[in-house]
C-alpha cells in the first residue's frame, strides 16, 4: 500500500511576524523514511498551522506527524483533534524533546496523552529511526490504527490509553552514527519551497552534546559525538547562499559549534558565502565550552558575520557543580576576545546568564553580572523555565531546589485556529531554596535596563562614562531603577506598566493563563503587538515615545551619582553626561516617516566623543573651546544598509516599534547604529 504522510514543525503565525525557521527537523524525518522505506511514499512538509489544517481536510493524509517543543505543544494537540475528526483512521505522531529517555515513562506520558488524546505515538529521542520503524509497522497492519495502538514499538510511546488504558514503552534504539544516511533536504529539494518566505535556513553539521547540563535536553539519547561528512556541509552552505533571498540570519543547530577542528573550515565557508551571495549576514551558533583555541580559530574565520558566545549561565561553583555545567575559563574568554579584537575583527562578546538555578543567591547572580560586565561582555539574563525532558524537571531536583513556579506566556506562541484560541506556556521559576521570591521577581527591571543600556548598547557610552570614574555600571543600573520606581512622572508610570506586565509572567497554573489572554481584550493586546517580550517591549517604548524623561531621569542619576561620589567638577561632568546622551542617540540608525532609513546624518559636539570611544573609554573626553566643534558624520555602510533593509523586509509591520522590536531580538546590537567618523565640513555646525 501507498500511505500520504504531512509532517510538520508548526509555528504560531496568527497575525504576526517573527523570527521562524525552516522545518529542517521534519526534513530529515521524511527524507531518511523515503530512503528506508520500500513502500510508495508521498511525503508534505509544513510550517504554518492554517495551511497544514487546510491541506488535512483537502487531502486527508494517512500519517500526520509534528515535532513537539514548548511553544507549540498545544497548537498540535489543536492539529492532531482536527486530524480525528477529519480523518478518523490518519496516525498521528509526535516527536521532539519534549521526551525523552529522562522522561520516557508512564506517568509523564499519561500526562501527555491526557491532554492529547488524538495523539497515537511519540517517537523519542532522535526521530529518524523511530519514525521509519512506526511507518514500516503501520504498513504491516495495512493501515489499522487501532490494530497499531494495541502493541509496543521500540523507540515510541504508544498510547493505548483508550483501548486498554496501557501506555507501551518501547526500548530505546540505537542511534545513527554515520549521518550521512539521512539525504540532505536541503540539497534533495524538499526545502525549496520555504525559500519563498522569510524563514530562517538551520544548518546542522554534527550531534550531540559531550556535557549534561540538567537545565537543557541538547544531547540526551544521541551517544558519541556524530558529524555530517565535509562535503555535505559545504555543498549545503553553497546551496543556502544561491538561493536564501528573504533573511539575512542562519542558526548553526550543533550544541557546540568549534568543538572539531573542522569547523574552522565551516567558517570559512560561510563567510566566503557572504562575500559572494550575501548571505548569511549573521550567524547565531552555540559555541564549544572547553577548548578556547579552537573557539579562537572558528572565530576568527568567521569574521564579522558572527559573535562569540560565552554562554556562562552562571559563574557560581556551587551552581556549575548543581547542573553539572562546564565553562570556559573567564580568563581565557577575556584573552581571547582581546585577540579578535586586536586582529580588527569588530568581535564582540556576548553572555547569557540564568536567574533562578540552583544554589544562586542575589549576590552571586550581581556578581556574576558584574565579572561579564567587566570582561566587555554584552549580558544577557533570562529566568529559568523549567523544561519537559530534562534533568531539572525531575520531581527529586524540583524537591530539592524549587519552592515556586508559575506560568507565563510564551513570546509569539498564541493565535486563533477554527475559531479555538490556543496559547503556549512556559512553567518558570519563582522562588529557590536560595532566593526568596520577592529577590528573584526584584530582578526583571533591573535585567530590562541591562538589557537595554548595556547588552543592546542604547546607553553604552553614558554608562561607561561612569565607569571610567570608577562607578560601576551595575550600580549605576540599580540607581536607575530606584529612581524609576520612586518617579511620579511618565517613566515611573512606565515602571508600573512594566510591574504590571510582570504580573502576567507568573500564573499559577496553565489553565489560569489561558483563561486570562482568551478575554477579548486581552487577546486583542497580543493580536496587535501590544504585548511580547517586555525587554524589546519596553526598551523602543522608550526609545520612540518617553525618549526625553528618560533622559531627563538619567541626568537627575548622573547628578546624584557625582554629588554621591565626589566627583569633580560636577557642572562640567553634568555638561558632558548630556552630550554623551545627545552622541548616543545621533548613532542609533534613524528611520524617516515614511520608515526609509537615513543613511548619512552630520552633528557636531564641544567633546571629541568618537576618539573616547576609540580609545576604549580610557579618561574623559578631550574638550575643545566654547565657540569650536568636533565634527561628525554618521553614515551607514553598503552591507550593513543591506542587512537593515532585508531585516525590515521580513519583519514588516504598520508599528515601527514593533518592526524595530522583532528586528532586535534576532541581530547583532552592532547593526542598529551607524558609524562615525570625523568631518572638516562646516556646514552643519550649530
Amino acid at each position: 500500500m501507498s500511505l500520504k504522510i504531512f509532517l510538520a514543525d508548526l509555528v504560531h503565525d496568527w497575525e504576526k511576524v517573527s523570527l521562524w525557521t525552516f522545518p529542517l527537523n521534519v526534513g530529515y524525518i521524511a527524507a531518511y523514511t523515503d530512503k528506508m522505506v520500500a513502500e510508495d511514499l508521498e511525503f508534505r512538509l509544513f510550517k504554518r498551522p492554517q495551511q497544514m489544517i487546510d491541506a488535512i481536510k483537502r487531502e486527508k493524509p494517512d500519517v500526520v506527524g509534528l515535532s513537539h517543543y514548548v511553544w507549540n505543544a498545544n497548537l498540535n494537540a489543536l492539529v492532531f483533534d482536527i486530524t480525528r475528526q477529519e480523518v478518523p483512521n490518519a496516525l498521528c505522531v509526535g516527536g521532539g524533546p519534549n521526551f525523552t529517555s529522562a522522561n520516557a515513562n508512564d506517568e509523564a506520558a499519561r500526562k501527555f496523552f491526557s491532554a492529547s488524546s488524538a495523539c497515537d505515538a511519540y517517537v523519542v529521542n532522535q526521530g529518524e529511526r523511530g519514525f521509519a520503524s512506526l511507518v514500516e509497522r503501520f504498513l504491516s497492519l495495512n493501515g489499522d490504527r487501532k490494530r497499531f495502538v494495541s502493541d509496543v514499538l521500540d523507540g515510541a510511546l504508544i498510547n493505548d490509553l483508550q483501548g486498554h488504558n496501557r501506555i507501551h514503552i518501547g526500548s530505546e534504539l540505537d542511534v545513527i552514527r554515520d549521518l550521512d544516511e539521512i539525504p540532505s533536504p536541503y540539497l534533495n529539494g524538499s526545502m525549496d519551497e520555504f525559500f519563498d518566505e522569510p524563514f530562517v535556513p538551520i544548518l546542522e553539521t554534527n550531534r550531540s552534546c559531550p556535557y549534561r547540563c540538567t537545565f537543557c535536553a541538547w544531547g540526551i539519547g544521541t551517544g558519541k559525538l556524530a558529524r555530517f561528512s565535509d562535503q555535505r556541509v559545504f555543498d549545503e552552505i553553497e546551496y543556502l547562499g544561491r538561493n536564501c533571498k528573504k533573511s539575512m540570519n542562519l542558526f548553526i543547530a550543533d550544541a557546540n559549534f568549534s568543538i572539531l577542528d573542522r569547523d574552522r573550515s565551516i567558517a570559512e565557508n560561510l563567510r566566503d558565502c557572504q562575500k559572494r551571495y550575501g548571505y548569511p549576514s549573521h550567524v547565531s551558533a552555540q559555541w564549544n565550552k572547553s577548548r578556547p583555541d579552537r573557539v579562537l580559530r572558528v572565530a576568527r574565520a568567521l569574521g564579522d558575520i558572527g559573535e562569540v558566545g560565552a554562554s556562562m549561565q552562571s559563574l557560581n561553583p556551587q551552581v556549575l557543580e548543581a547542573i553539572k555545567r562546564r565553562n570556559l575559563k573567564l580568563e581565557d574568554v577575556v584573552e581571547m576576545t582581546k585577540a579578535l579584537q586586536s586582529e580588527g575583527a569588530g568581535a564582540s562578546l556576548f553572555t547569557e546568564l540564568i536567574l533562578g538555578l540552583p544554589n544562586e543567591t542575589s549576590e552571586t547572580h550581581l556578581d556574576s553580572i558584574r565579572r561579564m560586565i567587566d570582561v566587555g561582555a554584552e549580558v544577557f539574563n533570562y529566568n529559568l523555565h523549567l523544561l519537559p525532558g530534562t534533568e531539572m524537571d525531575s520531581e527529586e531536583s524540583r524537591e530539592k531546589y524549587f519552592l515556586r513556579t508559575g506560568w507565563r506566556l510564551h513570546d509569539n506562541a498564541f493565535g486563533v485556529y477554527e475559531n479555538r484560541a490556543i496559547f503556549e506556556g512556559q512553567e518558570v521559576v519563582l522562588e529557590t531554596s536560595s532566593m526568596p521570591v520577592d529577590e528573584l521577581r526584584g530582578f526583571r527591571f533591573v535585567h530590562f535596563l541591562i538589557q537595554m543600556m548595556w547588552g543592546r548598547k542604547w546607553y553604552y557610552d553614558y554608562l561607561h562614562l561612569f565607569y571610567q570614574a570608577g562607578i560601576h555600571p551595575v550600580d549605576v543600573i540599580l540607581k536607575i531603577s530606584e529612581a524609576a520606581k520612586s518617579s511620579d512622572g511618565e517613566i515611573g508610570r512606565l515602571y508600573e506598566r512594566f510591574r504590571a506586565d510582570h504580573d502576567l509572567e507568573n500564573f499559577p497554573t496553565m489553565g489560569a493563563l489561558a483563561d486570562y489572554w482568551e478575554i477579548p481584550d486581552n487577546l486583542e493586546r497580543l493580536r496587535s503587538g501590544q504585548y511580547g517580550k517586555l525587554n524589546y517591549q519596553y526598551t523602543y517604548e522608550i526609545l520612540l515615545q518617553h525618549y526625553e524623561a528618560f533622559n531627563a531621569l538619567l541626568l537627575n542619576v548622573a547628578k546624584e551619582l557625582a554629588a554621591d561620589h565626589g566627583l569633580d567638577e560636577a557642572e562640567e561632568f553634568l555638561a558632558l553626561c548630556d552630550e554623551v546622551l545627545s552622541f548616543g542617540a545621533e548613532t542609533r540608525i534613524e528611520l524617516t516617516g515614511q520608515d526609509d532609513l537615513v543613511e548619512v546624518k552630520r552633528k557636531s559636539f564641544h567633546y571629541d566623543l568618537l576618539a573616547w570611544r576609540q580609545s576604549g573609554y580610557k579618561g574623559r573626553p578631550a574638550q575643545l573651546s566654547s565657540s569650536d566643534r568636533y565634527d561628525y558624520e554618521f553614515f551607514l555602510p553598503e552591507q550593513q544598509r543591506t542587512a537593515i533593509e532585508r531585516q525590515r523586509e521580513q519583519f514588516s509591520s504598520e508599528k515601527k516599534g514593533f518592526t524595530l522590536r522583532k528586528m532586535s531580538e534576532e541581530i547583532s546590537a552592532d547593526f542598529f547604529f551607524y558609524k562615525v567618523r570625523p568631518t572638516n565640513s562646516k556646514e552643519f555646525a550649530e
